[in-house]
């Protein structure tokens, strides 16, 4: 048994990422929206994160940041801002990782409503260094 957490994370549509982060009525929206409230989650744009950690580097004063100068450049950079906009993940309050059960779960649950054309994308991530890209290096690395 591994001591690894996960996070569910959507790619989704342009529509569905809209009415998502305008907080609109719609079929997926509202049901991703039941589904992380059933799980006691919220679901977190990937570039509104983005920028929300460097509103607050600049709050703070961004030398406490490490992530601040590649945050900044990639909410800057306009093809990046569009994939991360379409970007969600499943937060446990403010926890970005929980237990498996609990993120094959809402995985399961997505799987059961996903469309092609909505939701585009279903990832169960794990918090192993070995299975996920690590920090960059440089501003300009992705």
């Amino acid at each position: 048994m591994s001591n690894w957490l996960y996070q569910v994370r959507l790619k989704l549509s342009p529509r569905l990422s809209d009415d998502l982060r305008k907080n609109q009525p719609s079929i997926f929206a509202d049901q991703l929206k039941k589904i992380a409230s059933s799980h006691n989650m919220t679901l977190v744009c990937t570039f509104d994160a983005f920028q929300e950690y460097c509103n607050e580097a600049e709050l703070n004063g961004t030398q406490s940041y490490p992530l601040y100068e590649w945050t900044k450049a990639v909410i800057k950079d306009p093809i990046k801002q569009q994939k991360h906009t379409k970007s969600f993940a499943f937060y446990l309050g403010l926890e970005q990782v929980y237990e498996k059960h609990v993120a094959t779960a809402i995985q399961l649950e997505i799987e059961a409503i996903k469309d092609q054309q909505d939701i585009l994308e279903v990832t169960l991530i794990d918090s192993n260094p070995q299975n996920n890209p690590q920090p960059p290096q440089s501003p300009t690395t992705e």
